[in-house]
């Protein structure tokens, strides 16, 4: 082999008028990915010049001519023999001219690959969707001196959207997710086995709960497997996880990171031993849980020192723990479900508690992850503007020590959630480089995949939806639909008009329709607003609702979108357009007061003014459940912690101030529930009779949801509220003794009164979300009814 100088580094003409004299070299043992970054290298290459170079190998013949080195090979350690790209990492690389030569080697798994990715990057090639790039025509190709090292902002990269699956999108956009088609070919990805929400798999209650309850939750004085989690301080549930987690290993050996992690719901053990490790962790429910799962990570680690133990800080145990530390081969997620999704957490008072637990968390871990929210998941379509909040917030995560990023967007089959490609793109170079420009970054994607004229009116909509939540009393989440003004409605269609009359082509145009669905989607949601008016709870103008759906779903399904809500099929929302129907409502006045009911929605009061004004807390069409939602309700359960019966009402009389309604459940059980409008408000009494042979056990719970006008005020019992430190939603609960007398008065919005003898426990929940509000509820005992045996609870809603 003819020994290489190492040359200083200089300008190099790869390609000039089409033609080129280099060839790109690979060592004879190089790796799948490498091998890959060849044939990339060369088709990206002849597609912007014409040029084709050959793929060449040393494999004992001396290489000779100007050459492109991929990777570590004896050719590149003639050229610079100081050069070690395994010290790169899996993923790192170096961009170094030396000579005539260009030099493109990093780590063998994805490194070598990546940067030959980044080497097109700066000649101006880009891959914004599966189906849209930008491969510049380049006759000649002329670079300047390079001397660059590289290495991704995070280890873990992964855009969670269905349109970032594909395997060529995700290799050539450098992520390197659990979800994505990546293979051998591109360096394979970073797998996990479970994905989360694992403690059921790993104890699954229908092999172990008969025989040993209690391996599971201790709730109420209850063991419970149903909406609870694993007794963590339990040593047989810690010996049957560590050999779950080993079976695991056996069955995915090239799994790195398995998942120990709590369900998607609530229902932390109270046994005494777990309580007593939560109040040595500060009170923090993420105690027993990282106790737990550290456990099982120092077992493991002992066998299997590359393999990485996953858990969550979501939920109930976002706060970290005072005194437990992640064990280093755990990696933690730190979930910020709760924060504003349209200004930055460092600057937003409804994300500060989650601002104030990152900083936390990175004191105690130098090996955070974070999953990130990036849609509404109640619908898919709606316009969401957290491109700014992203730009802010990825480099302060960067900052604050954080290796791995998770952004859980739309992923259903079908794809086509709001400006999923849109924001896949932009995450995936975030992820790679946190210092990246969004603002140009939207721009290069608008303008690659509809084109300069028609990018102008779809970005002068994207500003506009953004200027709609930048002020700081305007705030976006996950779940809720946002109140856009109707001013923005009619000026995106007009800028959508204008985009597609813009659009060079037919399959631009379509490109065009697809980005509008969410602001028709949108519309279509507003406009399906229920009110009362003519003896019924209805939307106007029903036929021509449901017309405009079943069209928009129609087109919809042209783009392939089976889904726009999480884990609803769009057949669902199909067939839900049959039941869009005039609901009965029942409307009771005197001089002071008056309520609507509607008995179809359990027999719901859905309005209650007070000389004008609505004592109950608003909600815009869209929000789940709507318009079963708030109001003056009550429902009846098995126990305190089982969901409610479903029941039939039907009105039996009603007179001006008065009505009784009827109905019968499932389980065969009788409810009769009375209204009645006195000079102070709302009487309520709900009861329920067994009219069954059997025991049937049973607690009523009445509550009622008011609006607040300033949720940062509102006191109850003398205590403010919301708290800054915590997030938005809360609720306090007070049982046996601890219950506050009646009345419970909110000092802005209403209150409840109750007979203390009918009362067992009560609680008060919150919201500064969309329109903010506040539910008092309480709870009847908890009682089995002989048959024939009857239940009440009376509540009184006054202002």
């Amino acid at each position: 082999m003819v020994f290489l100088l190492c040359l200083p580094a200089s300008a190099i003409t790869l390609i000039e008028n089409g033609r080129s004299s280099y060839s790109i070299a690979l060592a004879a043992e190089a790796s799948p990915s490498e091998q890959h970054a060849a044939s990339e290298l060369r088709r990206f290459l002849r597609e912007m010049s014409g040029a084709e170079l050959p793929i060449v190998t040393a494999a004992g013949v001396p290489l000779k001519g100007n050459l492109i080195l991929l990777g570590d090979s004896s050719a590149l350690r003639d050229v610079d023999h100081n050069l070690r790209p395994a010290a790169f990492g899996a993923e790192g690389f170096v961009l170094r001219t030396s000579g005539p030569h260009l030099i493109i080697a990093g780590g063998r798994q994805r490194g070598t690959l990546y940067g030959v990715y980044t080497f097109l990057d700066k000649l101006g090639c880009r891959w914004f969707t599966p189906e849209v790039s930008r491969i510049p025509k380049r006759p000649t190709i002329r670079i300047d001196a390079l001397a660059e090292t590289h290495k991704p902002a995070f280890e873990y990269r992964e855009p969670f959207f269905t349109e970032a699956w594909d395997r060529d999108w995700a290799a050539r956009n450098r992520t390197n997710g659990d979800h994505t088609r990546l293979d051998d070919t591109v360096g394979g990805k970073l797998k996990y086995y479970p994905f989360v929400h694992s403690f059921y798999e790993l104890l699954p209650p229908d092999k172990y709960f008969a025989d040993h309850p209690e391996y599971y939750s201790l709730i109420d004085g209850k063991r419970r497997h149903e909406r609870g989690q694993l007794c963590l301080t339990s040593a047989a549930v810690l010996r049957i996880a560590i050999e779950r987690v080993e079976q695991w290993i056996k069955e995915h050996p090239d799994v790195t990171i398995f998942s120990v992690s709590q369900n998607d719901w609530e229902g932390w053990c109270e046994c005494d031993r777990c309580r007593r490790v939560e109040q040595e962790e500060g009170g923090q429910h993420s105690g027993p849980i990282l106790r737990f799962v550290n456990a099982v990570a120092e077992d493991i680690g002992r066998r299997h020192p590359g393999k990485l133990i996953d858990t969550l800080a979501y939920w109930y145990t976002e706060n970290p723990p005072a005194k437990a530390r992640p064990a280093p081969n755990v990696r933690i997620r730190l979930c910020p479900i709760g924060i504003c999704t349209s200004h930055s957490f460092a600057k937003c008072p409804r994300s500060a508690y989650f601002y104030k637990n990152l900083q936390a968390w990175s004191k105690i871990t130098n090996q955070l992850y974070i999953w990130h929210y990036n849609t509404n998941f109640a619908h898919y379509q709606l316009p969401f503007p957290d491109f700014e909040e992203l730009a802010a917030d990825i480099p302060i995560y960067k900052r604050q020590g954080v290796v791995g990023l998770f952004m859980q967007g739309a992923y259903p089959t079908g794809g086509g959630g709001e400006q999923s490609e849109l924001r896949a793109y932009v995450l995936a170079r975030q992820l790679w480089d946190a210092s990246t420009d969004v603002n140009r970054t939207v721009d290069e994607f608008l303008e690659g995949v509809y084109g300069t004229a028609a990018a102008k009116p779809i970005r002068e909509y994207y500003d506009l939806l953004h200027q709609q939540m930048r002020p700081p009393d305007r705030h976006l989440s996950i779940f809720q639909v946002p109140d856009y003004s109707p001013g923005f409605r009619r000026q995106a269609v007009a800028l959508f008009d204008k985009a597609e009359a813009a659009a060079p082509d037919e399959a631009t145009r379509r490109r065009v329709r697809k980005a509008r669905l969410p602001i028709e989607y949108y519309n279509l949601i507003r406009d399906s607003r229920y009110t009362v008016r003519d003896g019924f709870y209805t939307p106007t103008n029903i036929e021509g609702l449901v017309a405009r759906a079943r069209d928009l779903y129609s087109r919809m399904r042209t783009f392939g979108i089976q889904s726009i809500h999480e884990g609803v099929d769009l057949k669902v929302d199909e067939e839900r357009l049959s039941q869009i129907q005039p609901l009965r409502a029942v409307t009771l006045r005197n001089d002071g007061w008056l309520v609507s009911i509607v008995p179809a929605l359990n027999a719901r009061a859905v309005r209650l003014t007070a000389k004008g004004k609505d004592l109950l807390r608003g909600f815009i069409p869209g929000e789940r459940g709507y318009p079963a939602l708030g109001g003056v309700v009550a429902t009846a359960h098995p126990d305190y912690h089982a969901r409610a019966w479903e029941v039939q009402w039907e009105i039996e009389s009603d007179t001006a101030t008065t009505a009784t309604l009827t109905g019968k459940a499932a389980n065969g059980a009788t409810l009769r529930r009375t209204f009645a409008l006195t000079a102070d408000g709302l009487r309520t009494v709900t009861s329920v009779t067994n009219t069954t042979s059997n025991p049937l056990p049973v607690a009523i719970q009445a509550r009622a949801e008011f609006g607040v006008d300033n949720i940062d005020r509102v006191q109850l019992h003398g205590r403010t509220l919301y708290d800054p430190e915590d997030e938005p939603n809360q609720t306090e609960a007070w049982l046996g003794p601890d219950l506050p007398a009646s009345p419970w008065r909110l000092s802005s919005g209403g209150a409840i009164s109750f007979d203390r003898p009918q009362v067992s426990r009560g609680f008060a929940n919150w919201s500064a979300k969309a329109i903010p509000g506040a539910t008092l509820g309480v709870w009847s005992p908890e009682r089995t009814l002989a048959a024939g045996e009857s239940l009440s609870i009376a509540v009184s809603i006054q202002r």
